[in-house]
């Protein structure tokens, strides 16, 4: 037997239909769409389910209703659905690895631009992180904050703002996964201090390898504290 497919809900297909709409129309930001009423009649469904389907494209920041005036297209922007990304992770802490494998992979494949585009200033400040990190380690602890600051310089000059903010949502779930314990934080802060430095060497030498080498070192890091943290909770079940 075939599996039956369940049809999608029908404000799942009126947004489908704004949306290609939107699009065949080459609508901007700021163009004015038909009144729900109005789309109702045309789309020959009730106004409740045009209502859904308004309210979600709105919450992928497609859509923006404006009271008295109507509906219009908005500005596009990823944030909405970089927000439900972070939220959405949050629920799925198992795959860690993968989480950690995808931002690894999004920093060392930008490295080459890196190297490009770094400026003496640029370097200044993430040594500057790298700084409060060793004097939060020299105390015994690890500073988080310091350390997503290192990582958040070292693609100030990139000028890639959905990459910085990627990158950051990946940041934003290890940390809860540390503090729900779903994943150990570092033992170690000095040593957490440590495997940055070569990572800031090869930033201010220039040096694409051996940045690609330092960052690669630092996350397989992460990857066996985590695996020994998983090896170890099995254990307890």
């Amino acid at each position: 037997m075939n599996a039956i497919k369940r049809k999608p809900m029908l404000y799942q297909t009126v947004q489908d239909v704004v949306k290609s709409y939107i699009l065949q129309h080459g609508l901007r930001a700021g163009d004015a769409l038909p009144p729900e009423t109005e789309l109702a009649q045309q789309l020959n469904v009730s106004r409740n389910s045009v209502r859904e389907a308004v309210k979600a494209l709105e919450a992928l920041g497609i859509l923006e209703t404006r009271p008295g005036t109507g509906l219009f297209v908005r500005h596009f922007s990823f944030d909405p659905i970089l927000d439900n990304l972070a939220y959405g992770m949050l629920f799925d802490l198992e795959h860690l690895n993968d989480v950690l494998e995808v931002r690894c992979q999004l920093e060392l494949g930008m490295v080459e631009k890196v190297v490009q585009k770094v400026t003496p200033e640029q370097v200044q400040r993430v040594r500057e992180a790298l700084g409060e990190m060793r004097l939060s380690a020299e105390q015994g602890v690890y500073s988080a904050e310091a350390d997503r600051a290192f990582h958040q310089h070292l693609y100030d000059n990139v000028k890639n703002l959905l990459l910085w903010k990627i990158l950051d949502i990946f940041w934003e779930v290890q940390r809860h996964a540390i503090h729900y314990r779903a994943m150990p934080g570092p033992s170690d802060p000095m040593e957490s201090y440590r495997v940055h430095i070569p990572i800031m060497d090869a930033l201010a030498a220039g040096d694409a390898e051996a940045m690609r080498a330092a960052i690669a070192s630092h996350y397989h890091g992460i990857e066996r504290r985590i695996q020994r943290f998983q090896e170890s909770q099995a254990k307890l079940t």
